[in-house]
C-alpha cells in the first residue's frame, strides 16, 4: 500500500485487488457523507446503501489504510470488560442494548460476508480465551457466567479438554465462544467497499438540504460533497488538522442549537 510493502505486509499480498477508486473533482449531492474508509465507514455505506440511502465515502489513504487492513483478524463476541460492568457503567437500558449489539457482531460480520460474497478467508471455528492459574480460571468462570445469563452460547472447557484443543498443559481451563473466528481483514475491507459501490451504482442524484458541506483542507468549493448527515468514524490515524476541525464543527453545531 502506497508502494511501501513493509506497511500491509501478507494481508497486502494475499488480498484481492482493491476496488478502483478515485479522487472527488467535483459538487456532488448526497444524503449521508461518511469520512473514512475503515470498517466503521464502510459498513456504513454498505447498510444505507441497501436501505436506499445516497452515500459518498471519504477517504485520505486507501481504502481499509489503518487499523481496519492490518488488525489480527479475529472476530470476536462482546467486550473483555465484564458485562455487568458495562450495565453498571451504561445503565441496565443502554448497556444492555451495547451487550446485545456486539454480542451478535460476529453473526452480522458472517451473514455480511456471505451474503455480499466477499472472499477474505472466513474462517467460523470460533475461539478460545485461555486461564492461567486459578485466578484465570475464576475470571473466565464469572464471565461465562455472565454472559450464559444474556444467552451468549459460550462453554467453559476443564484443564483436560483445554489440553486437547491445544496441545499444551500450561492452562487450567478457556471459555470456547462458537460465534467467533478469524479472517483476512484488509480481504473483508476491500470487499465491503467493492459491495457498497455496487449497491451505489445507478442512484439518481439526491435531494440537498444544504445543512453540510465537506471539502478538501484547500478550500475549494468544487471538491465539495453537500449533503443532511455526516458519520465520522474517529480514527488513530486522523490528522490533527482533521480532529481539530471536526471539533469546531460539533462546537458551532451544539452552540447553534443552544442558541
Amino acid at each position: 500500500m502506497l508502494n511501501d510493502p513493509r506497511s500491509h505486509g501478507l494481508w497486502e499480498r494475499t488480498a484481492p485487488p482493491a476496488p478502483p477508486t478515485g479522487a472527488l473533482r467535483e459538487s456532488t449531492a448526497a444524503d449521508v457523507v461518511i469520512v473514512g474508509g475503515g470498517y466503521t465507514g464502510l459498513a456504513a455505506a454498505l447498510f444505507l446503501a441497501e436501505a436506499g440511502v445516497r452515500c459518498v465515502l471519504l477517504e485520505a489513504v486507501e481504502i481499509g489504510f489503518g487499523a481496519s487492513g492490518r488488525n489480527v483478524g479475529l472476530i470476536n463476541g462482546g467486550l473483555w470488560v465484564m458485562p455487568d460492568d458495562v450495565a453498571g457503567v451504561l445503565g441496565a437500558e443502554h448497556g444492555e442494548r451495547c451487550l446485545a449489539l456486539l454480542s451478535d457482531a460476529p453473526l452480522l460480520v458472517r451473514d455480511v460476508v456471505e451474503r455480499r460474497g466477499i472472499a477474505c478467508e472466513l474462517e467460523r471455528s470460533g475461539t478460545l480465551h485461555l486461564a492461567v492459574g486459578g485466578h484465570g480460571l475464576e475470571e473466565l468462570r464469572t464471565r461465562h457466567r455472565q454472559w450464559t445469563a444474556r444467552g451468549a452460547p459460550l462453554r467453559l472447557l476443564d484443564a483436560d479438554e483445554t489440553r486437547r484443543r491445544t496441545g499444551s498443559d500450561a492452562y487450567a481451563g478457556a471459555l470456547f465462544d462458537p460465534r467467533a473466528g478469524t479472517l483476512q481483514p484488509l480481504a473483508y475491507a476491500r470487499g465491503l467497499a467493492r459491495a457498497a459501490m455496487a449497491e451505489n451504482s445507478g442512484w439518481p442524484a439526491s435531494s440537498w438540504s444544504g445543512r453540510w458541506q465537506t471539502m478538501d483542507l484547500t478550500g475549494r468549493a468544487a471538491m465539495a460533497s453537500r449533503s443532511s448527515s455526516v458519520i465520522w468514524p474517529e480514527t488513530a490515524y486522523s490528522s490533527l488538522i482533521a480532529r481539530i476541525s471536526m471539533g469546531v464543527v460539533l462546537s458551532e453545531l451544539l452552540r447553534s442549537r443552544l442558541s
